[in-house]
């Protein structure tokens, strides 16, 4: 994590090149991150290096959450999720500068954020069931938030990718630049914010999101219960084992 100043914005920084996979430190490091931006800035860049924004958790990692083991997975799913709050609690407006992937967790860290800047190149896509998993991040309330039920269930029970122009479209996204512009108009929309007056900004926001953490935290609860049930399956594995291997994933529904 890069943490930067540029006047009244905080530029924070993802720097696990080249896609990003998060686990449960790399979370906690980004809510430290957003909490202490409060000390020096009005508003909070969140960019990345590398060719993904954030291509979701790592697989790989040994303290990732597993989705072939059901017990190892609720534990450390619960301690992804309790990370996942914060950042939802983050005091100042976060714009996500996205670029490349956002998927699984990426794309949840996107729609924490108050607001997106996109390219053509970025995505979103939502493809836990391509893994045999059940959506979390709590994706199954902000997605049918910003898009409607009926778009959210297109986007997640098909699995597909949401390019810049249709994530702005379709209210994922509030700005699309040219490509390599992302950061840069990111840190413009949020000087602009931290220009504002800060009590009436601060009142703003707790308006707009007043219900969002504790909301998020109950639908990270229940998509923990039904992750948790799908972990251990033939299909989660399969699924889990077809993206390591680059492969399309062979379900048997078991």
């Amino acid at each position: 994590m890069r943490v930067e100043q540029d006047g009244l914005v905080q530029i924070v920084t993802l720097n696990r090149p080249p896609h990003n996979l998060l686990g449960e430190p790399d979370l906690a490091a980004l809510a430290d991150a957003l909490d202490e931006a409060a000390t020096s800035a009005r508003a909070v860049v969140l960019a990345s290096e590398g060719r993904s924004f954030c291509a979701g958790a790592n697989f790989r990692s040994e303290d990732a959450p597993d989705p072939t083991d059901a017990q190892a997975f609720r534990t450390r799913t619960a301690a992804f999720y309790a990370q996942a709050r914060r950042i939802f609690a983050a005091p100042l407006p976060v714009v996500a500068a996205v670029h490349g992937a956002a998927i699984g967790a990426g794309f949840g860290i996107a729609l924490a954020c108050d607001l997106r800047v996109v390219s053509s190149q970025a995505f979103f896509q939502a493809n836990f069931v391509t893994l045999g998993i059940h959506p979390g991040f709590g994706l199954t309330l902000t997605l049918p938030r910003l898009v409607g039920p009926g778009r959210a269930a297109d986007l997640f029970l098909t699995g597909r990718r949401v390019a810049g122009e249709e994530a702005v479209a379709l209210g994922l996204a509030e700005r699309l630049v040219p490509p390599g512009q992302e950061r840069a108009a990111a840190l413009e929309l949020a000087h602009q914010i931290a220009q504002g007056a800060p009590l009436a900004l601060a009142a703003t926001r707790r308006t707009l999101r007043r219900d969002l953490v504790e909301l998020a935290a109950e639908a990270m609860a229940v998509e923990l219960q039904e992750q948790a049930a799908l972990a251990g399956t033939a299909d989660a594995r399969e699924g889990v084992a077809a993206v390591l291997e680059r492969r399309a994933p062979r379900f048997g529904g078991r």
